[in-house]
């Protein structure tokens, strides 16, 4: 598990989101949020080069890169695997078609539970999880996997899909879809760790979601 990133030196200090913060990781769902440029998959592929798995995939397989700044990290060494949704790599975390091509997402009620079910045991076949010592506890780093999903998809992946992945593994993800807002756990005794890059973001986001359903609510009267 992966408990702490900060940047010493380099262009990553000089980002808003970032500068010299400690950023602080739980062991179950830690969310990268911000616009473009906030530095999301800066920290992801810095996550990613320091454990030896910057081109994708699994961080047994190489050596970590050097970086051109340095970096104060903590962590147990567990394995950790990296998915760069633009990367195009057989190792990819959902084949770009693969929603699209179940018909059950388009379905409700009991299937999706079967959606959940078959999805992750399909992400899990991908992750070879079937390698590790009953003891490891894996990281993702998932870097705006959600990005081709439609709105319905995105509701799917972080209410039933990522928490139950967090059961198993750690998980860093970064993203711009609302859900890991609207669908925090904040009482239970796993809670989501919401990373915000940009100063009050989350809310900013809330608010204009909120605008955009009043809009909705009255555009027919």
């Amino acid at each position: 598990m992966i408990s702490l990133l900060q940047f010493n030196t380099g262009y990553p200090t000089r980002l808003k989101g970032i500068g010299r913060r400690e950023i602080l990781f739980n062991g179950w769902t830690n969310v990268l949020y911000g616009p473009n440029g906030s530095g999301k998959t800066t920290i992801l592929k810095t996550l990613a080069m320091s454990f030896g798995c910057g081109g994708g995939g699994w961080s047994d397989g190489g050596e970590p890169q050097e970086l051109p700044y340095s970096v104060s990290l903590e962590s147990d060494n567990r394995p950790v695997f990296y998915q760069d949704c633009y990367q195009d790599s057989e190792e990819s975390f959902i084949d770009t078609d693969y929603l699209e091509s179940h018909a059950h997402l388009r379905s409700s009620g009991e299937k999706r539970i079967g959606l959940v079910n078959e999805l992750v045991n399909y992400i899990e076949n991908r992750f070879l999880t079937y390698k590790l010592q009953r003891e490891d506890r894996p990281t993702l780093l998932l870097d705006e996997v959600d990005n081709h999903i439609g709105f319905a998809g995105q509701a799917i992946l972080w209410g039933e899909i990522f928490p139950k992945l967090s059961k198993k593994y750690q998980l860093i993800i970064s993203t711009h879809s609302i859900f890991p807002i609207l669908l925090r756990r904040e009482n239970s005794i796993k809670p989501d760790n919401i990373i915000s890059l940009t100063a009050q973001y989350p809310e900013i986001c809330i608010q204009e979601l909120e605008r955009a359903v009043k809009f909705f609510n009255t555009s027919g009267d």
